[in-house]
């Protein structure tokens, strides 16, 4: 893998038709947003890090939001996947092996994946098992750390190569 794509981002509508609606499309915008801080990155420029002692990286933000979707996951019932994010590793941000960036990229798209299908049709206030969380809660809590971590992409991206903006 030499670089990664640079995926289409459409704006969300202005007047959404529901809730739902509303938190699929700012979700989405956010998730798209990451990628495209990545994209036209080699693996070696994604795993650049900021400045120390921060061990912050592209790869790493990647890596550490295929984890955190598993918020969604408990929705399917199905066992706990870790994907390749970990390495083997409880830590997803400070280990980077830039031989697997496309393994990386691949365990962030499965797990959207599995995120996307596990709440399908599932109600906002459908409470995460074992958990006195909603759906709705989730998502709302899920923009927020997609838009935090966005916002260390801008900074970790304008290192790399100087481009900014959204």
């Amino acid at each position: 893998m030499s670089t990664w794509s640079v995926p289409e981002r459409p704006e969300p509508p202005n007047n959404p038709v529901d809730e739902r609606s509303a938190l699929d499309d700012r979700l989405e915008y956010q998730r798209t947003t990451l990628l495209r801080k990545c994209g036209g990155l080699t693996p070696e420029q994604l795993a650049m890090r900021s400045v120390p002692p921060s061990e912050l990286s592209l790869l790493g933000l990647v890596r550490h939001l295929s984890g955190v979707e598993a918020w969604f996951h408990a929705y399917d019932g199905k066992p706990d996947h870790l994907y390749f994010w970990d390495y083997g590793s409880t830590k997803g941000i400070d280990i980077l092996d830039v031989t697997r960036a496309a393994d990386d990229l691949a365990s962030y798209q499965a797990s959207v994946a599995r995120s996307r299908t596990a709440v399908a049709g599932l109600s906002l206030d459908a409470v995460s098992p074992g958990e006195d969380y909603t759906l709705r809660w989730i998502y709302l809590h899920m923009i927020e750390e997609y838009a935090r971590h966005n916002g260390h992409a801008d900074f970790l991206r304008e290192r790399i190569d100087g481009a900014t903006g959204e």
